[in-house]
């Protein structure tokens, strides 16, 4: 074969006009991007007419930022996103990063050991880092998001080779009131909204589906995930408690989306740990109908996100499959057969909506 046949990494970058970064990145997400002739100490080498071939044919696939947001604990957050991620990763076969945005770790501990999450601190390798690198830029380990990215994580199959984590860490507690302050600090290009989009630009386009466990709150840490989201949804109990600040959700975000000159609808309602009684028969009927607590006042000026059909039932095997050494190694395990039923269910609507853009 003639020199002119083949490409290196350097050479299929300038053709495409991309970085190498970005053909690392299609390397990773798409399974027919051409395989290498061979890899040489001075790195990989392809056919310049297959890669011309594939370049001329591709057509940019936008990564899906999905947000899951809701102001109160314990309504199944964490646990649906843990499983919108995994489901979209092993049986979708999507590449899929969840980053964990929450100080209580949940979801790193769910896809972890705790071991393994004691080293990313200790190594500077968590969101909390990446938030300390700007809150304190000279005493700061330098943060370094392809290092930080931990791949093929899970308790199903001993981990999902599509599924990838960028851990939390509780320090996140104690530098969230100092977030906002950074701008102040002397530097006014380092905008606290634009932290977490900035350390993720290299890898976006790695991944299919990017889903951010936000924190109960509408701080700067969740409007970095906002920031970047393509849209959010809401996991809630259909209980009184539980769904009181959906309305304020969307309220706060519709207003954060306006300020930036973006976008950011819901995509709905997940209706979480649901039970045959009354009383969520009845929120549930609501939140049909669109008709929830202040939605459904004759002068509100906001619609009601629509609940999505699938909802996730109460099981003990749910919370059983938060613990990431119950050896829990398939799916209906460590959901339990009837929520995980209503999580594949659920993923199938979120991925039916992305790629039809009908949200």
């Amino acid at each position: 074969m003639e020199a002119n046949d083949i490409l290196g990494l350097a050479e299929i970058a300038e053709m495409a006009g991309v970085t190498k970064q970005a053909v690392n990145n299609w390397r990773i997400r798409f399974d027919s991007f051409p395989k290498p002739l061979q890899n040489l100490q001075s790195g990989p080498i392809w056919s310049r007419e297959k890669v011309e071939g594939w370049v001329k044919n591709f057509k940019r696939i936008e990564t899906q930022v999905i947000s899951v947001i809701n102001l109160k604990g314990g309504v199944g957050k964490t646990t649906t996103s843990v499983a919108i991620a995994e489901i979209l990763a092993q049986e979708e076969n999507k590449h899929v990063l969840l980053v964990d945005l929450d100080p209580q770790t949940n979801a790193t501990i769910t896809l972890i050991t705790e071991e393994e999450w004691q080293k990313l601190e200790e190594e500077g390798k968590t969101v909390a880092h990446l938030f300390e690198e700007k809150v304190k830029p000279l005493g700061s380990k330098k943060f370094k998001i392809q290092e930080a990215i931990v791949k093929n994580v899970s308790t199903i199959n001993n981990g999902i080779a599509r599924l990838d984590l960028l851990a939390s860490s509780i320090r996140l507690i104690d530098l969230q009131d100092q977030i906002p302050l950074i701008a102040l600090g002397g530097n006014f290009t380092n905008n606290p909204l634009e932290i977490l989009r900035i350390a993720l630009q290299p890898v976006l386009d790695r991944y299919d589906y990017i889903i951010i466990d936000c924190p109960p709150s509408l701080g700067t840490i969740t409007k970095n995930g906002l920031r970047i989201s393509n849209g959010y949804l809401i996991p809630t109990i259909p209980d009184i408690v539980s769904t009181w600040g959906i309305y304020q959700i969307v309220d706060n975000v519709g207003r954060f989306a306006e300020d930036i000159g973006k976008e950011i609808p819901a995509l709905g309602i997940v209706a979480t740990k649901v039970q045959s009684n009354n009383l969520h028969a009845s929120i549930i009927r609501d939140l049909k109908a669109g008709q929830l607590g202040k939605f459904g006042a004759p002068d509100a000026t906001i619609a009601q996100p629509v609940l999505f059909k699938n909802t996730i039932p109460q099981a003990v095997a749910v919370s059983r499959g938060a613990d990431v050494v119950a050896d829990l190694r398939t799916f209906k395990g460590k959901y339990g057969p009837a929520a995980y039923s209503a999580y594949q269910g659920l993923v199938k609507e979120i991925k039916e909506l992305c790629e039809a853009k009908k949200y």
